[in-house]
């Protein structure tokens, strides 16, 4: 039997089918309490089931570990990462968007760099002119100037920015959005997309197939957000879509003071701004530290006051 705090238990036992917001600091049993949740929904409802989002295959692997005594947990709970749902979502419906079946996800920056490439060399464009490399032979000038490219192209799919917002950004190159494009043919052409791509076409087929959301919503009734402090728009956006209108049971747990994935475009602002504002979730909060010793814990108060008590280690 698990041990809760009462501020835990007060979480986890919460009335079922409403939005829940837990802003929890570092050893407060944050994972703790969205596992516990999630057991405590699948007890007490006979058939509806909860998708559980996590950052990391670890953790949805320790999460699945942690409730595996629950009777047909598989069948009813499914836990995995944001990413993983996005792309069974792809698997399935992504032919309702003229998606190709099977296609490849291009993970390797050097293998988005060669489609790159490849679609400037089809546009006739000289590689070395455009990429403002004067000398041939500075290869790292030339690596360094395609990565940034290819930056900017996640940046718009991590920001789900229109062609519009996009030509405005970029407005001092007036053939960004043509070369984005040309980029994303090449990929399909090849018969692969990256890894951004993912959250993006799953996000549309949410967005123009609604059927295909029902699908999900039919049986899943309760999502569990973890680590939600690092959520970026596209993802933020897909968890939405896939709740719709209809999902009010959506848990979101994190601590703005740990965001690590800001270099993804992640803000905490989805957590404690967005989510209020779509959801109106309860808000908890979980200060106590059961994890790190007192004099941890005294340094981080004297850091940011206030934003952790102190547990009684005996």
């Amino acid at each position: 039997m698990i041990q809760l705090s009462s501020e835990q238990s007060a979480i986890v036992h919460s009335p079922i089918g409403r939005a829940i917001l837990v802003l929890a600091s570092a050893g407060s049993g944050k994972t703790r309490v969205l596992t516990e949740r999630a057991r405590y929904i699948l007890e007490n409802t006979r058939k509806a089931g909860v998708i559980a989002l996590t950052f990391t295959n670890k953790a949805a692997e320790e999460m699945q570990s942690r409730l595996s005594d629950l009777d047909a947990v598989e069948e009813r709970c499914w836990i995995a990462t944001i990413h993983s749902v996005a792309q069974r979502v792809l698997a399935q419906y992504g032919h309702t968007i003229g998606l190709p079946s099977d296609l490849h996800i291009y993970e390797r920056d050097q293998d988005r760099k060669t489609i790159f490439l490849q679609s400037l060399r089809e546009q006739g464009i000289d590689i070395d002119t455009y990429l403002d490399v004067t000398d041939t032979k500075m290869q790292k000038q030339r690596e360094k100037n395609l990565q940034h490219l290819l930056d900017e192209f996640s940046s718009i799919k991590r920001d789900l920015l229109s062609e519009a917002e996009v030509k405005a950004i970029h407005a001092d190159n007036e053939n960004f959005w043509t070369l984005y494009q040309a980029y994303q043919d090449a990929l399909l052409n090849s018969g692969g997309m990256d890894f951004d791509d993912i959250l993006v076409y799953a996000h549309r087929i949410l967005l123009e197939q609604p059927w295909c959301g029902q699908i999900y919503r039919a049986k899943y009734k309760h999502v569990c957000v973890d680590e939600a402090q690092d959520l970026n728009k596209a993802q933020y956006e897909f968890v939405r879509a896939l709740c719709a209108d209809e999902i009010t049971s959506v848990m979101m747990v994190g601590d703005p003071d740990q965001m690590i994935y800001g270099f993804n475009g992640s803000s905490h602002d989805y957590l404690c701004k967005r989510f209020l504002v779509d959801f109106s979730p309860e808000q908890f909060t979980l200060k106590k530290n059961y994890r790190s010793a007192q004099a941890v814990v005294r340094l981080a108060n004297r850091l940011k006051p206030g934003s952790q008590i102190e547990s009684d280690f005996g």
